[in-house]
């Protein structure tokens, strides 16, 4: 029995159309500044329920019907009974998706434990936003390459290895560009049968094969620093090479291959095929295929992965002398806010009236909202806030 499947997750994102104000207080907010900036908000409203009018005809329970009818429902004038029915009718149904992701996250540990230990490491940490690179198939076996970099992963890229594929079903064709979003595996008595959900374009893919096993990669930290610097364009793939540690083992990772560099020792030297610059462009030669990379389109110092993790980010570990915690914890020096930040986050029971009193004297902003949200509900769930603080977050705390 599958958890997750599309028609769960568009069942939830269909109870999340229409978002309304959850208070009269945040009602006059946005009334205050709908009228400085000279915004008709009745009308904007108005037009934003039509916009899903139809679907939300389908999704919501008849008593808010009359409310979808008269365009009122996310409307300062809805009755407050009437708000707040709705408004605790999307909590359920939020409940209740993520009970969903709970049980499949459930089913998946448990059949994890069947895999080889790369793949268990693989799925030990979130693929969320992860996106497809490369599709191959290969008789019975299906080679599945993801990019992980834009989600939630240490790891930068990831190859799948389904062996002795028994069935494969999907609603859309998956393809290179879509989104990983929720992913369930599970055992079964033939071997394994893992689930994914997509995005753009939507799909349910379901495969079920023998034997799963999975291999990972990082980028060198050299990589993330000059990512991070906005340096990666600017910098050469010889000067890139001479930085990267020589005593690690490296692999080129191209749209089409996948080679582990023997050397790169006057030209890169690959263990199963070889690399040419000529003019403005990369050839890479494996076997009696060769694949051309125009450098217009393709900077090669992003084909350069690793096994070898370094954690890039390792001085925000760092902790931040309990004294200097608040003005740390306030200042615009990004390096050093971020120490503060996670120090607190470390300890919030030994920093009680520390985090309390800095999170009385922090403003929300348009900036900040998504890392206070993630900070106060950390230190709601740990039990230290106090009733203060409490009361000024009400609005982020899940």
């Amino acid at each position: 029995m599958w958890n997750l499947s599309k028609k769960v997750k568009e069942r939830f994102l269909k109870s999340n159309l229409l978002p309304i104000q959850e208070c009269d207080q945040d009602w006059e907010i946005a009334l205050e500044e709908a009228k400085k900036e000279g915004e008709n908000l009745t009308e904007r409203l108005k037009a934003e329920l039509e916009e899903v009018k139809d679907e939300l005809l389908h999704v919501l329970p008849s008593r808010f019907i009359p409310y979808i009818e008269n365009s009122t429902l996310n409307q300062p004038t809805l009755p407050k009974q009437v708000r707040e029915d709705y408004l605790q009718w999307t909590r359920e149904r939020h409940k209740e998706f993520e009970q969903i992701l709970d049980a499949a996250y459930e089913q998946t540990k448990r059949a994890i434990t069947y895999l080889p230990t790369t793949a268990q490491e693989v799925f030990g940490e979130s693929l969320h936003d992860s996106t497809i690179e490369r599709i191959d198939r290969e008789g019975n076996t299906l080679h599945l390459y993801i990019n992980t970099e834009g989600g939630f992963s240490s790891k930068s890229f990831v190859h799948f290895i389904f062996r002795n594929v028994i069935s494969e079903e999907t609603d859309e064709p998956i393809q290179v560009g879509q989104w990983l979003v929720y992913k369930e595996l599970k055992k079964t008595d033939d071997g394994f049968a893992f689930r994914v959900l997509f995005e753009c374009p939507d799909a349910e893919w379901t495969i079920a094969m023998k034997e799963m096993d999975a291999q990972y990669f990082y980028r060198p930290i050299v990589y993330t620093t000059l990512r991070d610097e906005n340096k990666i364009e600017e910098t050469s793939f010889a000067d890139y090479v001479a930085k990267l540690n020589p005593e690690y083992k490296y692999w080129l990772i191209t749209p089409d291959v996948k080679c582990s560099i023997k050397s790169f020792s006057r030209d890169l030297i690959l263990e199963n095929g070889k690399i040419e610059f000529k003019q403005n462009r990369m050839v890479v030669t494996v076997g009696n295929e060769s694949y051309m990379y125009e450098l217009d389109e393709y900077n090669p110092i992003k084909f350069i992965y690793t096994n070898v993790y370094e954690d890039p980010y390792a001085h925000f570990s760092e902790p931040v002398p309990t004294e200097q915690l608040v003005e740390a914890a306030l200042s615009n020096e990004i390096k050093l806010k971020v120490r503060a930040w996670n120090t607190m986050h470390a300890n919030p029971e030994e920093l009680t009236d520390i985090i309390n009193h800095v999170l009385g004297k922090m403003k929300i902003t348009e900036e900040n909202e998504m890392m206070v949200s993630v900070f106060v509900n950390h230190f709601y769930k740990a039990g230290i806030l106090s009733k203060a603080v409490i009361e000024k977050y009400r609005t982020v705390i899940d």
